[in-house]
């Protein structure tokens, strides 16, 4: 029974160890920020690896596979077969003379990487932002007053921003002059919305680094009053 008090000791001793050599770095790199460094991708890559096979590989490949052997279900033997394949064609990347047989699976990885993340950006942002654009039902929310400016401001700030990213050839006729002033002006306000944008994620970042830095600076504070009996 006197074993787990004592794990947890070395538990936070080990932490509070290794938190003091990360914030090592603040005076340059040295050889125990890189051994901490490596500690931490490595247990960080044993992690996933382990995550990967129990909720992953196991459940959703290998098991069924086994399962359908058992039963001899050849249809969804072949199903099966193509993920196993492919996932075992990509260590033929760590080898020169078979790297050209991972090449399918890298491709099937980025058709379908890349088909996510389009789909991602126009579900996640694209959408949202004309929604947001467009949106009238501030005026029950903010009042007719409030709620018009800010439709406005964000009708302004996202056409301005797309306006901003506006290239062509030089256009040429009766209203070219106007139309590139219009570009040009609008175009700029635009450029100031990304600044503000910008800020706003800075600042958020900044504050959300703060708060882990605090937290763990408290848990420094707490480990020394812990293992000191304090």
């Amino acid at each position: 029974m006197m074993e787990t008090p004592l794990l947890d000791t070395v538990g936070t001793g080990l932490a509070v160890v290794l938190t003091l050599i990360v914030f090592g770095y603040l005076l340059g790199d040295n050889v125990l920020y890189r051994w901490a460094e490596h500690l931490f991708v490595g247990a960080a890559l044993g992690y996933v690896g382990v995550v990967t096979f129990h909720h992953i590989l196991a459940p959703r490949l290998l098991i069924p596979l086994v399962q359908a052997l058992d039963a001899g279900e050849g249809e969804r033997i072949a199903l099966l077969m193509v993920p196993l394949v492919l996932g075992l064609l990509l260590f033929a990347k760590s080898s020169k003379r078979f790297s050209a047989w991972g090449n399918l699976s890298l491709a099937v990885l980025l058709g379908v990487g890349g088909a996510l993340a389009i789909g991602g950006a126009l579900s996640g942002t694209l959408w949202p932002q004309i929604d947001a654009t467009a949106d009238v039902t501030r005026y029950s929310r903010y009042g007719t007053g409030l709620g018009l400016a800010s439709g406005l401001l964000v009708l302004v700030g996202t056409t301005g921003v797309l306006l901003h990213f506006y290239f062509a050839a030089g256009a040429r006729g009766k209203w070219a002059r106007f139309r590139n002033g219009i570009v040009q002006a609008w175009g700029g306000l635009g450029q100031w919305f990304l600044w503000i944008a910008f800020g706003a994620i800075l600042a958020t970042t900044f504050t959300s680094r703060l708060s882990l830095l605090t937290g763990r600076i408290q848990f420094l504070v707490d480990s020394a009053r812990e293992l000191l009996g304090g």
